[in-house]
């Protein structure tokens, strides 16, 4: 059997588990209703709950993971939100926006300057909000 042949099955289900955005599958958590995903500068999941409830939920990670919260901000009349915070070398941004009445948009970045994000940071902060 040729060794393409053999490696085709892996290389479909590589494919088929990419979302169409480049966004690779990291974890789903049974029942917790988030699967998370890295993406380029960070990590983004879908979670249950209003904007302002996940806010809430995002702050207490902050607080969990003495990330110092240095700002946040409103927009679109409370449909996006920002949470920013600094944990070492690194500033911590969370934005929360309205996908429905009962679920979130999240995507956690954290970067240590310009070109350099710590992606497996932004899962943990991201972990922690989605629990």
């Amino acid at each position: 059997m040729p060794r393409f042949s053999r490696a085709l099955p892996f290389a479909l289900i590589a494919t088929v588990t990419m979302s169409t955005s480049g966004c690779f599958l990291v974890a789903a958590g049974a029942g917790a209703g988030a699967a998370i995903a890295y993406t380029q500068r960070g990590a983004s999941a879908s979670v249950p709950g209003s904007v302002n409830a996940v806010f809430g939920k995002a702050q207490s990670a902050f607080s969990a993971m003495s990330i110092s919260e240095t700002g946040q901000s409103t927009e679109n009349s409370g449909a996006l939100r920002r949470l920013v915070g600094k944990m070492g070398d690194n500033e911590v941004t969370v934005e929360i926006k309205r996908s429905s009445d009962e679920v979130a948009a999240v995507e956690v970045i954290a970067k240590k300057n310009v070109v350099d994000y710590d992606k497996d940071l932004a899962k943990r902060v991201l972990d922690r909000i989605v629990k």
